[in-house]
């Protein structure tokens, strides 16, 4: 009776019971910024094929705990980490810690971003939170990944305007083409045991720092001519996942909005 409670590393560990699962056993999923948006999105669908969900979050605890109680309905076991990913040492402990807990770990998708307009140079805190955040974290993360992990999956969150070279989000966009770079040369480095690929969203849901949702007409001038929605993202994730012939590899889904 009651909110059933859940293992939190760093937000006070209580447990509770784990329901009996309804689909078969697929390992433990690391997954970056999961307490809201897409990267929610992404631990709900991850929990109901099956995955053990490690739920990574910062500041937002409150949407963290209703996800896991959304995860925990699922039933799978579901744990919550906090950790600043613009903070290198407690970055380099995060997957140590996942590991310790629950050593079916074999999945990791750095979802987790950061995305304030900013021009090269005006703000060098900034740039650093940027790189922080949006490719060191993921780069920190991956390598502790493969060294503990004998078999396993990195999905990397990317955008699709890597493609493009004029924005006014040039410091974020620079960290995403590092990210792009590195899927590319980290699947070289670490296969046969480790896969490595990503996805690039386009419109998916409204940046948080948009005063008004302008999605619709920018939409029109895109091929398919629609927004997007998160059930898109986690499809092209599933198809990642089942296709093991797969590495290097990064997913523009965006409606053909990398092909404008």
């Amino acid at each position: 009776h009651g909110i059933p409670k859940f293992n939190q590393v760093g937000a006070g560990p209580c447990a509770g019971p784990i329901m009996a699962m309804k689909t078969k056993f697929k390992g433990t999923a690391l997954v970056t910024g999961a307490a809201k948006r897409l990267g929610a999105a992404v631990a709900l669908h991850l929990a109901g094929q099956g995955h053990h969900i490690a739920l990574h979050y910062n500041r937002s605890k409150p949407q963290a705990m209703k996800t896991a109680q959304a995860i925990y309905k699922t039933g799978v076991r579901c744990e919550l980490f906090a950790c600043d990913l613009s903070d290198e040492k407690a970055v380099s402990g995060l997957v140590g810690q996942v590991h310790q807990s629950m050593p079916n770990l074999n999945l990791l998708v750095n979802s987790a971003s950061m995305f304030v307009p900013g021009r090269f140079g005006q703000d060098m805190g900034l740039f650093k939170t940027h790189w922080d955040i949006n490719f060191k974290a993921s780069y920190i993360l991956s390598c502790a990944f493969t060294r503990l992990v004998k078999k396993g999956h990195i999905i990397n969150f990317i955008d699709t305007n890597v493609a493009r070279n004029v924005t006014r989000y040039e410091d974020y966009l620079l960290t995403k083409k590092t990210l792009y770079a590195f899927t590319k040369m980290a699947a070289a480095a670490w296969g046969p045991n480790i896969r490595v690929n990503g996805i690039s969203p386009g419109m998916i849901l409204s940046p948080v720092n948009h005063p008004s949702d302008d999605r619709a007409r920018r939409a029109k001038k895109i091929p398919l001519q629609r927004i997007g929605h998160p059930k898109y993202i986690v499809q092209t994730l599933q198809f990642l996942l089942d296709n093991d012939y797969l590495t290097g590899q990064i997913i523009a889904n965006d409606r053909g909005e990398n092909l404008m």
